[in-house]
């Protein structure tokens, strides 16, 4: 195969991948979910969490494959995940943690908000809020009898499955926030001549790491926990407060990014020609640290709302949770955070 054909296949696919706006691909996603399963400090609900380490990284990714293919889904769910603060004149650090604050100043709907500047931390609340739900459901129920344990209509059990799904949906858009490219309207690079970044450093990148990058993550996410304080202090931060900072911390990153982005030539964006780069082994030698400081920022954040959410909807126990239920195809979820 000639280089020039190995440059147009290449260039093709970081279209593609562009366009999707997958933060992470789907390999980042699931061991962002995954390692989250490994730090939850609770022992019950730890022990519950690490079973279902694959089931919570499958379902990390639904967002993003699964329901992008349901006919339902349109810009306002395309904008559920990411933050564009330049389009309303602000910068991430500035945003506003009320919709309707901003829709206010900026005269706009919270739909007009959403559409504009992105509703990344909201979408991820809404996801905290129906986990929390899920444990005050079987909070309020007696642990199946004998005749129920499968019942997937129980109280307990549906309890159970919405908190161990919706804390997974959770983890998608925790993931989204840390991603630089997904906190700023220039999210893929054509302003500064890197047209193409977004898949590069998210998906072909984080692809060519080696198979240790699981663990990588965990020992990362280990050191952040024992730098961060109490426990007690980061469940004191509210979703939209942990969101805030993961994605102040991504936008403060976007510039070693493009420093060490291995650039060949220039993306030009009035033809819309991609950047050319060395192959994404390159990139993934290149960004390593950074990708790991990012992915671990959200699994450790993930870790810690997964426990908030459990304690505020009651701290239920798992001991009788016997079912064998797993959320290959979750129900597609429409943002809630835009009603009047």
């Amino acid at each position: 195969m000639s280089r020039l054909k190995i440059d147009f296949t290449f260039l093709m696919l970081c279209f593609l991948f562009s366009m999707k706006l997958m933060a992470w691909g789907e390999r980042g996603h699931h061991v962002i979910c995954e390692v989250a399963t490994r730090l939850v400090e609770n022992e019950e609900l730890a022990q519950f969490l690490r079973g279902r380490g694959h089931q919570s990284g499958h379902v990390c990714n639904i967002p993003d494959i699964q329901w992008k293919d349901i006919p339902v889904a349109n810009a306002l769910l395309d904008s559920s995940h990411y933050m564009n603060p330049e389009t309303l004149g602000y910068t991430i650090g500035d945003v506003p943690l009320d919709l309707e604050q901003i829709a206010t100043a900026k005269s706009k709907t919270k739909e007009q908000v959403a559409l504009e500047l992105g509703s990344l931390w909201w979408r991820a609340d809404q996801f905290y809020q129906r986990a929390v739900e899920g444990v005050r459901l079987a909070k309020g129920a007696e642990f199946p009898d004998k005749n129920h344990l499968k019942d997937i209509a129980h109280p307990y059990n549906q309890g159970i499955f919405e908190f161990i799904v919706n804390v997974s949906l959770l983890g998608h858009y925790v993931g989204d926030a840390s991603m630089p490219y997904h906190n700023t309207i220039d999210y893929d690079g054509w302003e500064k001549g890197r047209g193409g970044i977004h898949a590069y450093y998210e998906s072909f990148s984080v692809e060519a790491m080696g198979l240790d990058l699981q663990n990588l993550v965990y020992e990362q996410s280990i050191a952040l926990k024992k730098k961060s304080g109490s426990l007690k202090v980061n469940l004191n931060q509210t979703v939209l407060e942990k969101l805030k900072e993961l994605s102040i911390k991504a936008v403060e990153e976007k510039i070693k990014v493009e420093e060490l982005d291995p650039l060949l030539t220039a993306s030009d964006k009035v033809s819309k020609t991609y950047a050319k780069r060395l192959p994404p082994e390159k990139g993934a030698e290149l960004f390593k640290d950074l990708i790991l400081g990012q992915m671990a920022r959200s699994s450790f954040a993930l870790s810690v709302l997964w426990e908030k959410a459990w304690t505020e909807g009651g701290a239920v126990s798992f001991k009788g949770y016997r079912s064998y239920r797993y959320p290959l195809a979750p129900e597609l979820v429409l943002p809630n955070y835009l009603k009047k």
